[in-house]
């Protein structure tokens, strides 16, 4: 039996982005739309982006809060940040990685979780080259044990994927960024995502060999389930929603329900990017790239990818392109990200349709709700009855190969 210690290395844990050091990052004559922080004469904080000006909200910035000071965050009595500089300041992030004893860590972004609606194709290109160069200065302040995950810009037509491509080409040059993140809706047109459009954006991947990690976010401002099913109509005091001509009629990007939005659209739009990807024959033409599935849970991928290889061979006429089933392609090229408290993460290891080599935790700190600390130990129950190989592959070996990071 084996003493060795298993090491931990979380896959997919955030930054808040900086009150106020993104603009030094682009041009000139867009820093006053990049994203900060600004505070009036009044000491009210404001938060300014892309000519627009809000309060602050910085329930993102919650992990470890107390109950009853996360309402105190939600009332606005605590701003952005005086929630946790951990989360923009690498030393002070370390300090909380080493109390849960978690050696590595992956960071995705918190606000340009959703850039990629952004309508402002140009403004977006600038924002998202902004964040990726800060992104990698932030992570170089982390002792060797920071990694960043680049954000893409806006596309909402095909002559806007050709920017995407470029940007993911920029970002295997920067130090220290090991994937790239795109939300998993069909954001051209609803063209899915083995439409021929995207293709530059597969290629890019491949040829980088950065790992795309499909990352959703929770408004309706792209095509997917949360603006197809209409998640985030208001509900009104008598219990009925309001009518679909006044939620069409508010901005795309406004949402009232974290809970539907998020329990509802990160799964499905999730489920959707496997499907299209493996059995949509993504994974077959683009057999270099690497695909990783984040924030949506793991536990329903063994019955989907069941599905999936069932109808690859009762209508096989529709998905002619295959050449293995989809399981294997995803057995092949593809990642699955579980929170740590999962029930099914140790089912999905044992079965021969994923594995444990395929399965990635992730933390979120620092976002609401993310446990700290003890996310460390909660995985640990997740993991009991696997074998110390599989527990070794899940804390830390597949995040290893996924990410390149020795």
């Amino acid at each position: 039996m084996t003493t060795e210690p298993l090491r931990y290395i979380d896959s997919d844990g955030h930054v808040l982005e900086p009150p106020t050091a993104l603009p030094e990052y682009a041009p000139a004559a867009y820093r006053d739309r990049i994203w900060h922080l600004e505070t009036d004469a009044d000491g009210k904080e404001w938060s300014v982006y892309n000519g627009e000006r809000r309060p602050t909200s910085g329930l993102a910035g919650t992990a470890g809060f107390s109950d009853e000071k996360v309402d105190q965050v939600r009332a606005g009595e605590i701003s952005y940040s005086q929630t946790r500089p951990s989360g923009w300041t690498a030393s002070l992030r370390l300090a909380d990685m080493d109390a849960d004893g978690i050696e590595m860590s992956v960071l995705y972004p918190t606000t340009m979780l959703g850039l990629q609606s952004f309508t402002d194709v140009d403004f977006g290109r600038v924002q998202a080259r902004a964040y990726n160069d800060w992104c990698s200065d932030h992570v170089a302040e982390g002792q060797g044990r920071l990694f960043g995950s680049g954000a893409l810009p806006p596309m909402h037509e095909a002559d806007d994927i050709a920017a995407v491509a470029q940007e993911i080409y920029h970002v295997a040059e920067l130090p220290r960024m090991v994937s790239v993140f795109m939300r998993p809706n069909p954001a051209v047109d609803w063209r899915q995502f083995n439409d021929p459009v995207y293709d530059p954006i597969w290629a890019a991947a491949q040829d980088t060999g950065l790992p795309i990690g499909f990352h959703p976010f929770l408004a309706p401002d792209l095509p997917g389930a949360c603006a197809g099913l209409k998640l985030a109509r208001e509900r009104q005091p008598d219990g009925s929603y309001e009518s679909l001509a006044e939620f069409e009629s508010r901005p795309t990007g406004s949402f009232t329900n974290i809970y539907f939005t998020q329990a509802i659209a990160n799964p499905v739009d999730v489920m959707s990017a496997v499907c299209f990807i493996t059995a949509g024959g993504v994974a077959e033409k683009f057999p270099g790239a690497k695909f990783m599935f984040l924030e949506a849970n793991g536990g329903w991928l063994v019955p989907w990818l069941e599905r999936l290889d069932h109808h690859s061979k009762k209508f096989s006429w529709d998905v002619p392109w295959l050449k293995m089933l989809p399981s294997e392609y995803f057995r092949r090229q593809c990642w699955i990200s579980f929170d740590p408290d999962e029930s099914m993460l140790a089912f999905t290891a044992n079965s021969p349709l994923c594995g444990a080599d395929r399965i990635v935790w992730a933390s979120d700190y620092p976002h609401p709700d993310a446990k700290f600390p003890g996310v460390v130990e909660e995985l640990d129950e997740a993991l009991a009855g696997l074998t110390f190989e599989q527990k070794r592959a899940i804390t830390s070996e597949s995040a290893l190969a996924l990410y390149g990071l020795e």
